[in-house]
């Protein structure tokens, strides 16, 4: 069941990271575009909340299993 859990974490901490850079890109390929405020400030809370995610995951206990999960 560890070893479920340890992938589990491991390939959400892969997809928040990745998501993040793609939201990078986006957010700047989108800055010219004639998006709504109310649209932009949504998006701005998508990647806050993606910050916020990747911080919790920063954990040395979620860490550990992340790397027990590349041993696998």
């Amino acid at each position: 069941m560890t070893s479920l859990l340890a992938e589990a974490i491991a390939v959400t901490f892969d997809n928040l990271t990745m998501t993040v850079s793609v939201f990078e890109y986006v957010e700047e390929a989108t800055e010219d575009s004639n998006l709504s405020p109310e649209a932009r400030q949504r998006l701005g809370l998508v990647h806050t909340a993606l910050a916020m995610a990747i911080q919790a995951m920063e954990h040395d206990e979620l860490r550990q299993l992340i790397k027990q999960s590349q041993s696998y």
